[in-house]
């Protein structure tokens, strides 16, 4: 500041000096390393400190992670904090812990996973989903996702995930993961029912711990047909039916491949967020949401398989939308769809999401994000 006031001299020379010793003595302390940095902190996860300057959160969405050894847990973390993953997504399942019946629990496997996350220093973006048969829709019972009976029984699981985890440093939690597909919404889509189970467990949560950060389910880029709803026309009716007030981040997973997400189609996830007419954003902004924050809970593209793009388009996807992320201004965070692929299938485009490969090779991708994040 010295320099500024010129018409005093000596005394701005006398600053500079100081300065110049002090720094020469080793006393000025250096500045905190930046928050992708692999021996960074992870970032600070209240809504104030969010909101207060926009950075964004770079995750990896994995569902393989429960299934992997201790060992190779570890192994796989420290892999993914070396190039600034600062963030885990996984799912925390109803029917996983109380498949036998309401009075029976099984953590332990979701517990080691937490924990495995945590001790590598990196957050945990938790999905709280699933219903037991026996706490699902009657007639639904025996479908794959079937939605709770009761929006007030799930409220209450969502309590127990948080009172369980978030004593441990947890504080992000997703309502459910794409409501708005039939595929994970059985019997068929119900906006309004999962507004009243989004609000009951917001309740619920903030009542566990004030400081929760609370996502809506992450809607899916499906089109209003065959049971489906957009996610434009699923969030008109989260407004609709009182969801304002009720989430911190609307959560959404805008697929775009084969198109860039940089590039304008009318179809495309990354574009319905901000840029068709309307978009995502301008539905907000028309309720009163200006400030509150998207996240990309999950993002990416296949390099093999039916619908596969090549290792070349899967890295220019990859990168592309944690580049446009960063800039953006209003995501707070982004997942990407997945650190290893997770099998070696033609015919199976899930197989090939991956960074790596299923042998664990690094592919292009993997050079791409890190390089992305880093800038």
């Amino acid at each position: 500041m010295a320099i500024r006031f010129h018409k005093v001299q000596i005394v701005a020379l006398a600053a500079v000096l100081l300065a110049a010793c002090l720094i020469v003595l080793g006393l000025i302390r250096r500045s905190a390393p930046p928050v992708n940095a692999p021996d960074a902190s992870p970032p600070a996860q209240a809504t104030a400190n969010r909101q207060a300057r926009h950075t964004v959160l770079i995750g990896i969405a994995d569902a393989n992670l429960l299934n992997e050894t201790s060992r190779a847990r570890a192994r796989e973390l420290a892999s993914m904090k070396s190039i600034g993953i600062d963030s885990i997504r996984l799912d925390v399942n109803w029917n996983w812990v109380q498949h036998a019946g309401r009075r029976t629990y099984h953590w332990s496997s979701l517990d080691s996973e937490i924990h495995a996350v945590l001790a590598a220093r990196m957050t945990v973006e938790v999905i709280i989903d699933g219903c037991p048969p026996w706490a699902a829709l009657a007639g639904s019972e025996h479908d794959p996702t079937p939605r709770p009976r009761s929006a007030k029984m799930f409220a209450a699981w969502a309590r127990q995930v948080v009172q369980r985890y978030a004593p441990q440093g947890v504080r992000d939690f997703e309502i459910w993961n794409e409501p708005n597909d039939q595929k994970y919404w059985q019997p068929k889509v119900n906006a309004a029912f999962y507004t009243k189970m989004l609000i009951d467990s917001y309740k619920a949560i903030k009542r566990v711990d004030p400081h929760a950060f609370v996502l809506t389910g992450g809607l899916a880029p499906v089109a209003s047909r065959a049971g489906n709803e957009s996610p434009i026309d699923f969030l008109r009716a989260l407004y609709k039916h009182g969801a304002k007030g009720f989430f911190d981040a609307l959560s959404v997973h805008p697929y775009t491949f084969p198109a860039l997400p940089g590039t304008y189609q009318s179809w495309s996830g990354w574009s319905q967020m901000n840029a068709t007419r309307p978009s995502l954003r301008s539905i907000m902004r028309s309720h009163g949401n200006k400030n509150i924050p998207i996240w990309v809970t999950e993002f990416g593209a296949p390099s093999a398989g039916p619908r596969g793009v090549g290792l070349s388009g899967q890295a220019a996807e990859d990168s592309q939308a944690v580049t446009l992320a960063k800039k953006s201004g209003w995501i707070g965070a982004i997942y990407i769809v997945s650190w290893k692929d997770l099998g070696t299938k033609r015919w199976a485009n899930a197989d090939w999401y991956g960074l790596l490969t299923f042998a664990g090779k690094a592919k292009p991708s993997y050079w791409a994000v890190k390089l992305a994040i880093q800038k």
